[in-house]
């Protein structure tokens, strides 16, 4: 499934004497120019979003108009929710082929696999279960320029132990930012949802999933981190769950930088620890609205 986000290539002169003019259908398509003046008025209210009206003059009306991202009835530009039509299982990881370094991994099946640090272990080439979003509706030559770029990465999944996984968000251009990074094979049992503990791995059944975004402004430490300095826990079942929230990422968000918008952007999960299991059943990635020139969009392609 393709995604993108239409981009703007043609904006209509908004000079002293031209104005959008709304098309009736109140669907805010720009249909051509009044012969008034033009009164330039802030767009970002649920009024000026839903007018029908350039009210900026900025050739983008209402909900096209970043300035109207998630106001009234329009969508939040620069994010795209990816409901998954079947849950991507996180099987157990298996590993035991030594590496130093990707290449190594390239040919070691089931593939793709990569080389990571167990730690406990060494290095060793792991399958990655991925899901993939494409982007082609930034402009051409358009890169990731600040961490600001980004406004949070939200996954509504489950597994019965947290500390299994690496979570890697990676970019067209392969840079990668870890969600969360992989801290070794110790440590307690947390679960991420509610998990369904009692399956088996010939017969794993989903548990329920909750929603974790990791997000350059969030106050909670990172995944791990937050569970080794005694963060706040939920209970379920007599376990341990992470609550649902916002947390910061493993990796500094400036790994991005230079990264085409445009292209697939990858979200990585990889299981570093044996015997639990879990499921993704969503996830999606929010852009800055304001690095879209017509939020018209996303479609589907």
């Amino acid at each position: 499934m393709r995604f993108g986000i239409l981009v703007c290539l043609f904006l209509f002169a908004c000079g002293p004497n031209a104005r959008t003019r709304p098309n009736g259908n109140g669907n805010g398509s720009n249909s051509g120019v009044d012969s008034g003046p033009c009164m330039v008025v802030a767009e970002g209210d649920v009024a000026t979003c839903g007018d029908g009206i350039d009210n900026d003059c900025d050739g983008l009306v209402d909900c096209s108009d970043p300035n109207c991202s998630g106001i009234g009835s329009c969508p939040i530009c620069g994010m795209v929710q990816h409901p998954l039509s079947q849950p991507l299982a996180l099987p157990d990881g298996i590993g035991g082929t030594t590496c130093t370094t990707d290449t190594d991994c390239a040919n070691v099946m089931p593939g793709p696999q990569r080389c990571f640090n167990t730690i406990t272990s060494g290095m060793e080439c792991r399958q990655s279960y991925t899901s993939k979003l494409h982007f082609d509706g930034f402009a051409a030559t358009q890169t990731f320029q600040a961490v600001s770029n980004i406004q949070k990465v939200c996954i509504n999944m489950e597994h019965s132990w947290m500390r299994d996984l690496e979570i890697d968000l990676v970019a067209p251009d392969g840079k990668k930012v870890a969600l969360q990074a992989f801290a070794g094979q110790s440590g307690g049992e947390i679960y991420l949802g509610q998990a369904n503990d009692s399956d088996t791995a010939s017969m794993p059944v989903p548990g329920v999933g909750a929603d974790y975004c990791f997000t350059p402004t969030a106050t909670n430490a990172p995944t791990i981190m937050y569970a080794n300095n005694n963060g706040s826990m939920l209970s379920f079942n007599g376990h341990s769950e992470l609550p649902p929230g916002d947390y910061q990422a493993s990796d500094p968000w400036t790994n991005f930088v230079g990264a085409p918008l445009n292209g697939d952007w990858t979200l990585a999960v990889t299981d570093l620890w044996p015997i639990d299991n879990g499921y993704i059943f969503s996830w999606s990635i929010a852009f800055d609205p304001m690095l879209v020139q017509d939020c018209s969009g996303p479609v589907i392609q």
